[in-house]
């Protein structure tokens, strides 16, 4: 039984840190439209997801959202905010789609890219005191749904990593 528990800490623990790795390089990565992000750190927590549980998802979602703000100079700044309430509302609908939905792997990242988008625009409105930026909304939506099903194909592609690798995980897409 302690064994079982040392495992799942290593192995959250090597998954916060890749999470902090693609969220700290993700900002140099050339993109289209400036200001989008793919969401690559989505993916490990979607993995924190399907190999143990949703509380798991929440704290290296949480632990990398802060820890990558720490890193950078950004803690209880703006991008701070945005980020934290991005990751917050995500991860909740992604929490409660998983248990009260068939979605798939791929639906669940866009569903978690959809709703990191309206957090983060809910926050900067808060924040600049500003109703006007949930205009910006519909476009970030838009640009949102591919970045979804591309963090969701390389999720699923990852997983699929896992079950050859062996890993003792019984990993349900």
């Amino acid at each position: 039984m302690k064994t079982t528990r040392t495992k799942k800490m290593v192995t959250e623990a090597l998954l916060l840190g890749a999470a902090i790795l693609f969220q700290m390089i993700e900002p140099a990565l050339p993109v289209a439209v400036p200001g989008v992000k793919l969401g690559l750190a989505n993916i490990i927590g979607l993995i924190a997801l399907f190999m143990y549980d949703w509380k798991s998802m929440l704290k290296i979602n949480l632990m990398r959202v802060l820890l990558a703000s720490l890193l950078r100079g950004t803690f209880l700044g703006t991008a701070f905010w945005l980020s934290l309430s991005g990751v917050l509302l995500s991860s909740c609908a992604v929490i409660l789609l998983r248990k009260f939905s068939k979605l798939s792997v791929i639906g669940l990242s866009m569903a978690s890219s959809v709703f990191h988008c309206l957090g983060q625009i809910l926050a900067v409105s808060v924040i600049y005191e500003n109703s006007y930026l949930i205009s910006y909304l519909p476009m970030m939506w838009l640009l949102s749904i591919p970045t979804g099903i591309l963090t969701g194909i390389l999720a699923r592609l990852t997983f699929t990593r896992i079950r050859k690798g062996g890993i003792e995980h019984d990993i349900q897409l």
